[in-house]
């Protein structure tokens, strides 16, 4: 005669098992998906905030850029007028020079607003402190 294994009411059976193992496996995954989702977003927030200050940073720097380039304009054209008055008796005084004055008050102009940006992009740009 052979003995059958019966199921004591302590043993669950092993499909039960199986079934309850696959559930917490599955909860877990979910769990984690959910987990993950959420940093992915937070990380995500976190990337554009960092992209729209490196926009202002880099929109700053080429505004900078673009005054000073227009100040050395001005500076040579100052030179050339400085230079080419010299050679003309005529005119005693260059701070009665009508192109003169425009010139000097157009790079005082600019002088501000560089310093302005300046400014502006030391605010702006935690690495730039000590410029």
């Amino acid at each position: 005669m052979t003995e059958e294994k019966q199921n004591t009411p302590d043993e669950k059976p092993k499909s039960d098992r199986a079934s309850k193992l696959m559930n917490d496996m599955m909860r877990g995954l979910r769990e984690f998906g959910s987990s993950a989702m959420e940093k992915a977003e937070e990380y995500g927030k976190i990337a554009t905030e960092k992209a729209e200050e490196l926009t202002k940073q880099g929109k700053i720097k080429l505004d900078l850029h673009q005054l000073n380039r227009n100040r050395t304009k001005l500076l040579a054209e100052l030179g050339e007028l400085v230079i080419g008055l010299k050679t003309k008796p005529k005119i005693a005084k260059l701070t009665e020079h009508e192109t003169y004055i425009s010139l000097t008050a157009a790079i005082k102009d600019l002088d501000l607003a560089i310093k302005a940006k300046e400014a502006k992009a030391a605010e702006t740009d935690p690495d730039n402190q000590g410029t």
